[in-house]
């Protein structure tokens, strides 16, 4: 009989592989290879590969799942950490009588990689982000939703208060109706903006851009993100090109610029960036969130720190509720998704994690409930600008993407 492997050790080694030929750093035959070696069967290798590889047509002729309308006991959401609050959940449980589980992973990539190797299955609700949901819509790793006007299968549609979405997020172009068939895989959670947080009392001087992080009189007083297409994009933007480019020329500047860059940076840290505006570091690369999480530490007010949306173009992030492939239930699913799109719940969920609500008819109960959410929103003007930008998935060019982060991270 062959020798057992260890469970906990194969799902770990299997992660790790399928997210090297996802990113074509090995070839199918080398994950073949050590896929046999860690004790899986040729059939469950396959499997995993055609899952690699799968990808869906423009125009896919998808259909809708069914809908089971049988409430479950409970769903299972998989969550970023620290991005609900226990009374949303406990509220849902009141009201439709279904628990809530909540389960966490760390990034997008390692929500794509277990998706790939299998390991969504029993997951209700997940919550990527923007490119990332192109990603999974492309390799056949989420379902489409089940709206009214798109290919709903009943006239109302499952998800009601998708209408009080407000229109920029309703066909975004990671999830955009028209490529994929009139359908939808996602609908916004909360999104917000990348920027920098200047500690106005340590560097008295006006910060207007990206380029000024590239200042050399700044030197050691900056902290980047430690994030592959956060710190490209800022170098992108800040040479007036797109977040999603895939010119190599372009690319190639931006990754040197980074490098140039690298002796003034004290550290690479998207963990910790509300700590460093608490402790005095004068520009910090941040999310909209960490601002007010600074702010919420009491430690620091909108008197001595500032959230600076450069000049020369936002990022902008946004975060979805999307259905894995066979969730427990599709219909305990919708309801939940539908649930979170009411104004009046997403109000004190915005509140409680600080970022922004994609339901305009929510925003101003945000504000009422806590000012420091909205105290650095971007206006309509400025969402408006075509250098504000949404990430997108790069297709094969991530690769170029990656190269280029491993080499400014080894320079």
């Amino acid at each position: 009989m062959k020798k057992q492997v260890s469970e906990k050790v194969r799902e770990k080694d299997l992660l790790e592989i399928v997210d090297e030929v996802a990113k074509g750093r090995i070839s199918r035959r080398q994950f073949l290879e050590r896929g046999l070696a860690m004790g899986l069967s040729v059939s469950a290798v396959g499997t995993v590969l055609a899952a690699c590889g799968k990808k869906v047509n423009k125009n896919t002729s998808e259909t809708m799942p069914s809908m089971d309308q049988t409430k479950p006991k409970s769903i299972n959401l998989w969550n970023w950490a620290d991005y609900m609050d226990n009374a949303t959940k406990k509220n849902f449980t009141a009201k439709y009588g279904i628990q809530v589980k909540e389960s966490y992973f760390d990034d997008n990539e390692a929500l794509r990689t277990k998706l790939m190797a299998g390991g969504g299955a029993g997951y209700d609700v997940m919550v990527p982000s923007d490119y990332m949901v192109h990603i999974l819509i492309m390799s056949n790793l989420v379902e489409p939703l089940d709206i009214k006007g798109y290919n709903s299968s009943t006239p109302e549609g499952f998800i009601p208060n998708f209408e009080g979405v407000g229109p920029s997020f309703k066909n975004p172009v990671y999830d955009d109706p028209k490529e994929f068939g009139g359908f939808h895989h996602s609908v916004p959670y909360a999104w917000g903006t990348t920027g920098i947080g200047h500690r106005t009392d340590v560097l008295p001087a006006q910060i207007t851009g990206w380029a000024d992080l590239w200042n050399p009189a700044y030197s050691q007083k900056i902290d980047m993100l430690n994030d592959e297409r956060e710190d490209l994009g800022a170098a992108l933007k800040k040479n007036g090109h797109s977040l999603n480019t895939k010119v190599q020329s372009e690319l190639d500047t931006a990754m040197h610029d980074l490098i140039k860059q690298k002796p003034y940076v004290r550290t690479y840290d998207s963990i910790s960036p509300k700590s460093a505006m608490i402790k005095g570091m004068a520009l910090t690369h941040c999310w909209t969130g960490d601002v007010v999480l600074a702010l919420w530490s009491g430690a620091v007010t909108t008197k001595n720190l500032e959230f600076v949306l450069p000049i020369e173009g936002i990022p902008v992030f946004v975060d979805n509720l999307c259905i894995p492939p066979n969730p427990n239930s599709r219909y305990g699913a919708h309801l939940f998704i539908n649930y979170l799109l009411d104004p009046a719940v997403q109000a004190p969920l915005q509140a409680w994690i600080g970022y922004f609500s994609p339901v305009p008819a929510a925003v101003p109960m945000v504000k009422k409930l806590d000012s420091n959410v909205y105290a650095f929103a971007p206006t309509e003007a400025q969402l408006a600008l075509k250098t504000t930008e949404v990430y997108n998935d790069l297709g094969d060019f991530a690769q170029a993407y990656a190269t280029a982060w491993v080499t400014v991270k080894g320079a």
